[in-house]
């Protein structure tokens, strides 16, 4: 078994997202009753980094389910929305998700905005500034987060935000979505476990790689960005998240030997065309890594995924491997991903918002 506080985190993913199900539904269930009862029919969900990566990924599994009657959700960095602010008004709210609850974007908008309008706060740390600002908190679960790479609080706080949208559709919807994360849980459980033999020796191929591709479909999309930030956060490797339609134009200008394409494949819609997109990059030479429930292509490494593993969950399900195959990679480069020597360039930007940083 990998050691380390990094690998322990990415291990009690699932746990925190089941912890997570059983502590953040009901209060989910109420905020979301009361942002219907004062007819909300906009909803902003906020974010940074992989809070950012949160809100696109709740707001995309919302989409998948909400009809034409139901308040339209859009995500945007906390920045974004700060700096290019769109005219609001009776019938918008706010949800701003934070990990630490101290990121200052996300704090300062809340701050701005909470004698105007619903603010609802997503958020890991429960003393945290966020939740003593927002209106309404949702607290994800699953134990104190230890390290400057955020793992466990990505899944807890995506779960915590994706309960909430889907109570604004009612009960049964939200039971289904409740149950399809469960099942998730399950299978990033099982992905972690079948990841762990894999990545060491994985790592020792890849040590001298500088370029990576990470590519999914739908909300696997989400999922490569996400994987790709872990990539660069903890093996400091350059790495890219792309969506599969995205990766035929220009992504595919550069692939060839020198490069490592990782795929984020399980089942769904979007598989065949990933599929297409994978025997392409294997064509023009590059390295492929697949993770999902059986191999594209003859000469990739495969890291198994469920069968029934969903693309919808796919933030919840093929993120985990890959953040345990970047740790194996620093590993191999040298570096320390327990103490990252970039978190002085977080703290020269103002960014002190750190989880197992800032409160040691």
């Amino acid at each position: 078994m990998i050691t380390g506080v990094v690998p322990t985190e990415i291990r009690d993913g699932p746990a925190a997202i089941r912890a997570t199900l059983d502590a953040a539904r009901n209060s989910a269930a109420n905020v979301a009753q009361d942002l219907r009862h004062g007819g909300a029919r906009r909803i902003f969900v906020l974010g940074n980094g992989t809070s950012y990566h949160s809100s696109l990924a709740a707001a995309g599994l919302y989409r998948r389910h909400s009809g034409p009657d139901d308040p339209s959700v859009f995500a945007l960095t906390a920045a974004d929305f700060r700096t290019y602010r769109p005219s609001l008004g009776d019938g918008d709210a706010i949800v701003g998700i934070s990990s630490s609850g101290e990121f200052h974007d996300v704090v300062a908008v809340v701050e701005e905005l909470r004698e105007q309008l619903p603010t609802v706060a997503v958020v890991h740390v429960a003393d945290s500034t966020l939740t003593g600002i927002a209106r309404h908190v949702i607290l994800s679960a699953g134990g104190p987060s230890n390290v400057p790479v955020m793992t466990k609080t990505f899944s807890a706080t995506l779960v915590a935000t994706e309960l909430l949208l889907a109570e604004l559709l009612g009960t049964e919807t939200a039971d289904r979505i409740a149950a399809a994360i469960a099942q998730a849980a399950d299978h990033a459980e099982a992905a972690i476990a079948v990841a762990e033999p894999l990545v060491e020796p994985l790592a020792a191929e890849l040590e001298g790689s500088q370029h990576v591709f990470v590519v999914g479909s739908g909300l696997g999309h989400v999922a490569a960005m996400e994987a790709a930030l872990k990539l660069k956060e903890v093996a400091l490797v350059h790495a890219e998240g792309t969506e599969t339609w995205e990766m035929t134009s220009g992504a595919s200008t550069i692939i060839g030997p020198s490069s490592v394409v990782v795929a984020l494949a399980p089942n769904g819609p979007g598989r065949d065309a990933l599929a297409d997109v994978v025997r392409h990059s294997a064509g023009w030479g590059a390295r492929i890594i697949e993770v999902g429930p059986e191999q594209i292509v003859p000469d990739s490494t495969l890291i198994p995924l469920p069968k029934a593993a969903a693309e919808d969950h796919a933030p919840l399900t093929t993120v985990p491997p890959v953040a345990l195959l970047a740790f194996a990679l620093a590993r191999v480069r040298g570096v320390n991903p327990d103490q990252p020597d970039w978190i002085e360039r977080y703290h020269s930007q103002g960014l002190t918002h750190i989880l197992g940083v800032a409160r040691r």
